[in-house]
């Protein structure tokens, strides 16, 4: 797990790039405590910091393929390395670490861009090719991993971190004000591509870049398929699901530093922690609590399974003092405005996390996401199918159409009657508890930068599922919460605080093959109104107890007067508004931190 950075001239590499890399490097020193290096030659120089996690005593970077001829800086995990390096040394690779991101070198000479098809594992890299003089910048397909680009005069520059890019690249740094709201409204992103800086771009989950001196180009060589393809019985894939299951957990429990699993009490993070029993390794578990009687607190749950289970099971309690300063630090290692409050907690976590000397964290991530595991979301794609079918009755025409407005009349009534399908369907819908704190703030907002302000109320940074094909609700409305709230903002989240504190976070959820598969399953598999998650629940039978599977879930929001102590005592920079929330002050913070006023 690591920090990179690469920069590509059209021209040669100045000493200004290659002092500009050991600064970036140190931007992100958190990310790799243990190790750090750079390398140049006169068209291309990288640069990374190192967490060791496999390949400890030898996996320094930046990694050379057997003539040198190939440079690499990864940041990630390639978790089925062992195969993928015993195949190469079948074909007659020398390997020269113990690096699971070395095969990447060796797989490119095989297979060249491809070898992104044999990679399975999170990860971002930049490979640069001697011969061709060409730059491979690739993130993986889920995109667990972030990795940044900024096109500038005579180059380009890639990064890790937006921040790393943004301080010592973009002079004059420019306000895409959509991007700036979208999180404010959403929790993240509304764009794949398009950052709140103006001048930096991501390279998307699933995509790759090459650069040499024709310019840059841009590929996809993942995207998940929703598409119903699976060909089966129930039962069968069933037994896919799990088996995959507990493949991925296999290959993420796979490192040469201490590893724990976050146990919450929850299914997803219970079905881990039981499935990485199975393997016959010990298991350690960490669970989090706050102190005092909360509803979130599901420390009792999660001892009794962990006892049940023979997990060694390691407690964490936080308070309110942990969150006094746990603001001020934390958004110092994020780049983007991601606004899930729940990110406080998780830093105070991962803190003491780090004390308790574990580097690796096997955590749930995904298993809502894949499996529809939110009620509220559940309804509110529901009301769209409702909504939809309701308007297709109109207008009326011939003794047909009335009929079936009257059938659907007599079956949903009473969403008609309440006009709420049971959800509203409109704009405020989408983050409906964010809705009205966010229009308190934009109606009275301004965003003043540079010698320009901007009224809030008159930029658009509204998502829309107005587009979504009929029958397709629920899929669209998932595809939202994977692609863009999980990816863009909970797991973007996951990585910053958990390399700010030098812990590396798995998800054995969002394995690419067991997402594919889950994905190509027809929905009447896998979706049951009323019943979220009930297809892997199912599964679970007897690998997580009922009173686990069955239970009113919760999640880990912190206490409510500890984030409102945090908005009460902040001050804005860049906004004026008659009212403030937590989102619009992480995001004023955030800004004050990067664009240095």
């Amino acid at each position: 797990m690591c920090g990179i950075s690469a920069v590509f001239r059209y021209t040669e590499i100045s000493k200004a790039d290659q002092e500009r890399l050991i600064l970036m490097n140190e931007e992100m020193h958190y990310r790799g405590p243990d190790d750090r290096g750079i390398w140049y030659d006169e068209k291309c120089g990288m640069a990374q910091v190192r967490l060791s996690i496999i390949g400890i005593e030898k996996g320094k970077q930046p990694l050379f393929n057997e003539d040198k001829s190939l440079v690499l800086i990864c940041n990630g995990e390639i978790y089925n390395y062992i195969e993928l390096k015993r195949d190469l040394q079948d074909k007659g690779h020398v390997f020269n670490s113990e690096s699971d991101s070395e095969t990447i070198l060796h797989l490119y000479e095989e297979y060249g861009v491809k070898c992104l098809e044999h990679l399975r594992g999170m990860f971002a890299f930049c490979l640069w090719d001697t011969h061709e003089n060409q730059l491979f910048a690739a993130r993986d397909r889920v995109g667990e991993k972030s990795l940044y680009f900024a096109e500038i005069p005579s180059g380009v520059v890639v990064s890790t971190e937006l921040k790393a890019i943004l301080k010592y690249y973009i002079a004059k740094p420019q306000i895409n004000l959509e991007q700036l709201l979208a999180p404010i409204r959403y929790t993240a992103p509304t764009s794949k591509k398009d950052t709140y800086i103006e001048q930096i771009k991501r390279i998307e989950p699933g995509q790759y870049i090459l650069v040499d001196d024709s310019g840059l180009q841009k590929f996809t060589y993942w995207k998940r398929n929703l598409a119903s393809r699976f060909v089966g019985s129930v039962q069968e894939a069933k037994s896919e699901t799990l088996r995959l299951m507990r493949e991925s957990v296999d290959l993420c429990l796979r490192s040469d530093v201490p590893v724990a699993v976050m146990l919450s009490g929850g299914v997803d993070s219970s079905a881990i922690a039981a499935l990485a029993k199975d393997t016959g390794r010990e298991v350690h578990t960490i669970t989090a609590g706050y102190k005092g009687k909360h509803s979130v607190d599901e420390r009792d749950v999660a001892k009794r399974f962990a006892k049940e289970k023979g997990f060694i099971y390691h407690e964490v309690e936080l308070d309110e003092t942990d969150f006094n300063e746990c603001f001020e630090e934390f958004t110092q290692y994020i780049d983007e405005p991601i606004t899930d409050s729940a990110a406080l907690a998780q830093w105070a976590l991962y803190k003491k996390v780090k004390s308790l000397g574990f580097k690796v964290l096997l955590g749930g991530m995904g298993g809502d996401e894949l499996f529809y595991g939110y009620g509220y979301w559940n309804n509110l794609a529901e009301s769209m199918s409702l909504h939809k079918q309701h308007q297709n009755l109109f207008p009326w025409k011939g003794i047909n159409k009335k009929k079936m407005f009257l059938d659907f009349l007599l079956k949903n009534w009473k969403h008609i009657l309440y006009a709420g399908y049971p959800y509203k369907i409109a704009e405020s819908s989408i983050g409906s508890w964010m809705y009205d704190d966010f229009r308190q703030f934009v109606n009275s907002g301004s965003f003043d930068f540079g010698e320009e302000s901007f009224m809030l109320k008159d930029i658009q940074a509204n998502f829309s599922f107005d587009l979504c094909e009929n029958g397709k609700e629920i899929d669209s409305v998932y595809e939202f919460l994977f692609s863009y709230t999980m990816t863009m903002a909970y797991l973007y989240l996951s990585d910053r605080e958990g390399m700010g504190n030098s812990i590396e976070i798995r998800s054995p959820f969002l394995d690419y093959k067991l997402v594919d598969f889950v994905s190509s399953l027809p929905l009447e598999i896998k979706y049951k109104k009323n019943h979220p998650k009930i297809f892997l629940k199912e599964i679970l039978s007897g690998v997580v107890p009922d009173y686990i599977l069955y239970a009113t879930k919760r999640g880990f929001t912190p206490p409510n007067s500890f984030i409102q102590d945090v908005v009460n005592n902040y001050n804005y920079t860049f906004f004026k508004s008659e009212s403030k929330f937590y989102n619009s002050v992480l995001t004023d913070r955030l800004l004050t931190l990067t664009l240095k006023k």
